[in-house]
């Protein structure tokens, strides 16, 4: 065999071996893809079975926010089970999220992990009975009364709302002492008329000063009022409060979980 055969036949394997290597690399590519479409699906299908057990269970938000102990504890099992995936990828997770930027292996990683804690969740209000409604509801309570609490423990006991309005109650309160001194006031007789005047200008500024203020307190503690949670919820919470701490997610509640 003369040497150019020889030469002619080598490159040939080679584009041979490439050519499968290429064909492999594309089907298994394919296969790939298609295998983790059939489990999204059927994952998809298993969640979706899970909740509607889940969902059968009735629930009517109590209109005074109250939460009953027996349904927190009943939520925090299901915290429990949700935490044992997240903890298990929290490494992962914090490692992807320092990352500048991604690559496919990471997205694919990522929600493969979001997933496995979808899948726990959904198994875990199923097992407990526990709607998605009441479940939002007991997330938005306990975060809710989580804030509150500290907010208390920081005011001796005021709630989110008095607080809020505290500072401006306060300015309030100092500008009518100023007020009921009197000092220098426009009826007093020893000053001159330009001190009268001036003393006139001063006063209906603190009068301005102080309704202001309380406008100002009385807006502050509306807008303040959404976040106050019931006496009861936070007597509750505290009783839990190191669960509650421990099995906080946090960046799960922006996707839903």
């Amino acid at each position: 065999m003369t040497t150019g055969a020889k030469v002619a036949i080598g490159c040939g394997i080679a584009f041979l071996v490439a050519g499968v290597g290429l064909a492999a690399a594309v089907f298994g590519g394919l296969w790939w893809a298609k295998g983790k479409a059939e489990q999204f699906t059927a994952n998809e299908s298993r969640i979706d079975a899970l909740k509607k057990k889940a969902n059968a269970v009735p629930f009517t938000r109590p209109a005074d926010g109250v939460i009953r102990e027996d349904r927190l504890v009943k939520f925090l099992d299901i915290r429990k089970r949700v935490f044992a995936v997240y903890e298990k990828n929290k490494d992962v997770l914090e490692a992807m999220g320092k990352k500048k930027q991604g690559d496919f292996s990471d997205v694919t990683r990522g929600l493969g992990i979001v997933n496995d804690v979808r899948v726990a969740q959904a198994q875990a209000l199923a097992d407990v009975g526990m709607s998605e409604n009441e479940y939002r509801f007991m997330v938005e309570q306990v975060y809710r009364t989580l804030w509150a609490s500290e907010v208390a423990k920081q005011t001796g006991g005021k709630s989110v709302s008095e607080a809020a309005g505290e500072m401006y109650d306060k300015a309030a309160q100092e500008m009518e002492k100023a007020k009921a001194a009197g000092a220098g006031s426009p009826g007093d007789a020893s000053l001159t008329p330009e001190q009268r005047e001036v003393a006139r200008k001063n006063a209906e500024d603190l009068e301005k000063g102080i309704a202001e203020a309380k406008k100002q307190g009385a807006e502050a503690r509306e807008n303040a009022r959404e976040m106050d949670a019931p006496p009861a919820n936070i007597a509750l919470f505290r009783k839990y409060e190191s669960d509650i701490k421990k099995y906080a997610m946090g960046g799960l509640e922006w996707i839903g979980l």
